[in-house]
């Protein structure tokens, strides 16, 4: 699993800090949503970011003696993962030092600059205990960061079947269905795979429909 390891660096909070009510099983937990701008990120980190090894040759190329943005008209790119299981500390900016555990990062936009730095920002997603700072204390901030995380799985879907199961044999023969309907659904039925019980049911509602 890809992981993730930004060393201290500085980085600056939004104006604007969303706070709202998580639900953990039974209980309600305290949740923040703390934008972050300004984090930059050398070839190295930005492959990690990605998950792509060849991402510093897909951001830049060189010009003279200097690397520069591989597409100037290019707009800053939005990555479609998240990661999870982020430890993050935020020091400075008149904050106390507060860590944060299990966190996750999403919306993460990355910019390339030229000399071969990436500016990163992203949205810090927190479950803050009391004692952490406040929406309030946070916004605007200028701040040290620290982050450790690991990208985040996702989660395998069913496959999806289609509704008529009617194929071809032959020359244009519909397929029996009896073979794939069990002959005691009392018994059988609680053996059926989902993808099994999927197919039970189209097979039902295309009958119906003769």
């Amino acid at each position: 699993m890809q992981k993730l390891s930004l060393t201290k660096r500085p980085a600056k909070i939004g104006k604007s800090v969303n706070t709202r009510t998580e639900m953990h099983g039974k209980d309600e937990v305290p949740g923040q949503d703390i934008p972050l701008f300004g984090i930059v990120l050398n070839v190295e980190e930005l492959c990690a970011v990605t998950d792509e090894e060849t991402a510093g040759t897909g951001f830049f190329k060189m010009d003279g003696d200097q690397y520069v943005p591989r597409i100037l008209a290019l707009d800053p790119q939005t990555l479609g993962h998240k990661f999870a299981n982020a430890t993050v500390k935020l020091s400075g900016g008149g904050l106390p030092v507060t860590t944060y555990k299990n966190a996750k990062i999403k919306g993460i936009v990355l910019e390339p600059q030229t000399g071969g730095m990436t500016l990163m920002s992203c949205t810090l997603q927190v479950n803050p205990d009391n004692g952490d700072p406040s929406a309030q204390q946070l916004i605007n901030a200028k701040i040290s960061v620290t982050i450790k995380a690991e990208l985040e799985e996702e989660e395998e879907e069913d496959p999806e079947l289609p509704l008529d199961h009617q194929g071809s044999a032959g020359d244009g023969e519909s397929v029996p269905l009896e073979g794939l309907m069990p002959t005691n659904p009392d018994v059988e039925e609680t053996r059926m795979s989902r993808t099994g019980r999927k197919i039970q049911a189209s097979a039902k509602k295309a009958g119906r429909k003769k």
